[in-house]
């Protein structure tokens, strides 16, 4: 029997974060993976890190300082995850990422990294289109990341449907199946 699959979940600033419940149990219960998260400062301001320490069996770092067991948790945790998840995926943090800075512990995890890396992008339609945005998704895609294509319609009876929206739970888990 094969080893559980190591998760590395990053947790960036957006509304979406008010769900992220439902991901963690949708991975755990598909995949039956172990589960490290991490989170960008912005992430902490919607949803308090001591909330996710009894939904996963690893450790929540919420910055660069954090150690949970580790060394330098920004290079060993790594080498530890069989892949990392960026969901949700703000604007701010794929800009990061694609520009290779790496102010926080998600970002600077994320480009020491040689494990896969999924982004799914979550923000306002307005930002998901703005030709700077898009050029950063592209620039991901092009340095080897994974980049979930979000539906971009817009619903007519109402201008907050987003694309760069996330799929559901259960959807999520089929598009990680592919890479874990």
């Amino acid at each position: 029997m094969s080893r559980p699959k190591n998760v590395l979940l990053g947790l960036t600033g957006s509304i979406n974060l008010a769900n992220i419940h439902s991901y963690i149990a949708a991975m755990q219960h598909s995949f039956g993976c172990r589960i490290h998260i991490m989170m960008t400062p912005s992430a902490q301001t919607f949803i308090p890190a001591s909330t996710l320490t009894h939904s996963i069996d690893g450790h929540v770092f919420v910055d660069l300082s954090e150690k949970g067991g580790f060394k330098m948790p920004h290079v060993e945790l790594t080498h530890w995850a069989d892949l990392i998840v960026i969901l949700p995926a703000s604007a701010n943090t794929i800009a990061k990422t694609a520009h290779g800075f790496s102010q926080d512990i998600v970002s600077a995890t994320v480009l020491a990294s040689e494990s896969p890396t999924l982004f799914f992008p979550s923000m306002y339609i307005g930002m998901w289109r703005k030709k700077s945005v898009q050029r950063n998704v592209e620039m991901l895609r092009e340095d080897g990341f994974i980049v979930y294509a979000s539906d971009t319609k817009l619903d007519n009876n109402s201008p907050f449907i987003t694309g760069g929206s996330l799929p559901s739970p259960n959807e999520a888990c089929r598009f990680i199946a592919d890479y874990i």
